[in-house]
């Protein structure tokens, strides 16, 4: 099965104020959502073969129910306080057969989605020190949805594609299988650190700059 990047997320305070920040240093912010059923809410900045979303916590009830709690959804968004991994890494197939995945995952059945869909989410979930990983619904790149449907694409400073991701994990403890794979697969680099922060890298950084945003949103950008 061959994967691509779909999606990260990165869990932020309620309402998402470092979206203020993104959209500062130059990014068009895209969408807003709530998740219904789900107790979430985003904003997403879309880049022509992948998107950054900022997710936050908007009902306690809906998010702790049986039904999300297995995502750990709200230690993550909680994470200043818990210190569970803030991210999630989302792919797309790009083969029409979903069957065979490169790591063993089970369904979830998110409200917000059509009845019967599910999104298949990796078995290392319950491991709150490692990014939610799971496989998107989507099947097209944004630049390569109908115009009627695709987001905001053109920024200020230029991006165009998301060309490597680095995430960095606080603690020695082992990647999981699951982990281990996306490193092998070169689908995403994994470190140890002292924190967890994510490095999203725009058109293989030809200009060799880069720009942190704090620790209200733990990642670093480097173009």
């Amino acid at each position: 099965m061959q994967l691509e990047l779909d999606h990260i997320f990165v869990c932020v305070e309620p309402e998402a104020p470092p979206a203020d920040m993104l959209t500062a240093f130059g990014l068009t912010e895209g969408t807003r959502r709530i998740h219904r059923g789900q107790g979430t809410a985003n904003v997403c900045f879309f880049f022509e073969n992948a998107y950054l979303e900022l997710l936050w916590l908007f009902d306690a009830n809906e998010i702790q129910s049986p039904l999300v709690r297995p995502t750990g959804l709200w230690s993550r968004c909680r994470w200043q306080e818990t210190q569970a991994c803030p991210f999630g890494i989302s792919f797309r197939s790009t083969a029409s057969d979903l069957r065979e995945m490169p790591f063993p995952t089970w369904d979830y059945h998110a409200k917000y989605r059509t009845p019967g869909a599910s999104i298949p989410i990796a078995t290392n979930s319950d491991n709150l020190s490692e990014p939610l990983i799971f496989i998107s619904p989507a099947t097209k790149k944004p630049r390569n949805l109908p115009l009627e449907r695709r987001p905001p694409l053109v920024h200020q400073v230029g991006f165009k594609e998301i060309t490597a991701l680095q995430v960095t994990l606080p603690g020695v403890q082992n990647f999981s299988a699951e982990v281990r794979t996306l490193i092998e697969l070169e689908l995403v680099q994994f470190s140890h650190g002292n924190f967890s922060q994510l490095e999203i890298e725009f058109d293989n950084a030809k200009e060799g700059n880069s720009q942190y945003f704090g620790s209200q949103l733990p990642i670093v950008i480097r173009w």
